[in-house]
């Protein structure tokens, strides 16, 4: 079954709907306003509430699904290589599997680190991105990437590097007083 598919029909029927019932209520209010007569809508019908309540509620649910059904449909299989991220006060940690991690520590300058996170240019790569402690934020605005580490919840991010080079980044989030000497750097080499 081809959720794609399904997904852009409801959501056609959908706008097609939205489309429908600005016209109706539109020639509705219209008709009111003109001397050719008052509209009535008469009593209170719990059954028509309670239908305008649900049928809208339930068309969200099913494109809600349908909608995360179609965007991370086959990204599993998208991926090379996994690499762990976890932002320490005032460190990265990195973890490649298998028992291959390491720490990227602050060296005397501001924006070197002992061991810069290295990757191949044109594999993709899923991060897995968390913290240990406080709140940090994993961000390299040169390549386009910026997602948050947060204690209890991990992150997750499909990214392919294109460009090769030595790319620094920082924490965007206020960590604490160390805050300034948590560099990101991403070393890319040709594969």
């Amino acid at each position: 079954m081809n959720f794609s598919l399904i997904y852009y029909d409801v959501a056609c029927y959908v706008v097609a709907l939205c489309i429908f019932i600005v016209v109706g209520v539109g020639v509705i209010l219209v008709w009111g306003i003109t001397p050719l007569g008052v509209v009535s809508f008469g009593g209170d019908s719990q059954v028509v509430e309670l239908s305008w309540t649900l049928v809208p509620t339930v068309v969200v649910l099913v494109l809600s699904v349908l909608n995360i059904n179609y965007i991370t449909d086959g990204l599993e299989d998208l991926a090379d290589d996994c690499v762990g991220v976890v932002g320490h006060q005032w460190y990265w940690s990195y973890d490649w599997g298998g028992g291959n991690e390491f720490d990227s520590i602050v060296c005397s300058d501001k924006f070197v680190v002992d061991k810069p996170l290295r990757l191949y240019d044109n594999r993709a790569y899923r991060f897995f991105i968390t913290s240990f402690d406080v709140i940090h934020s994993f961000s390299l605005p040169t390549l386009g990437l910026k997602v948050d580490a947060i204690p209890g919840r991990v992150n997750q991010m499909l990214f392919i590097p294109q460009r090769v080079g030595i790319f620094t980044g920082y924490c965007t989030e206020l960590c604490g007083v160390g805050h300034a000497f948590m560099p990101v750097v991403v070393e890319v080499l040709h594969a």
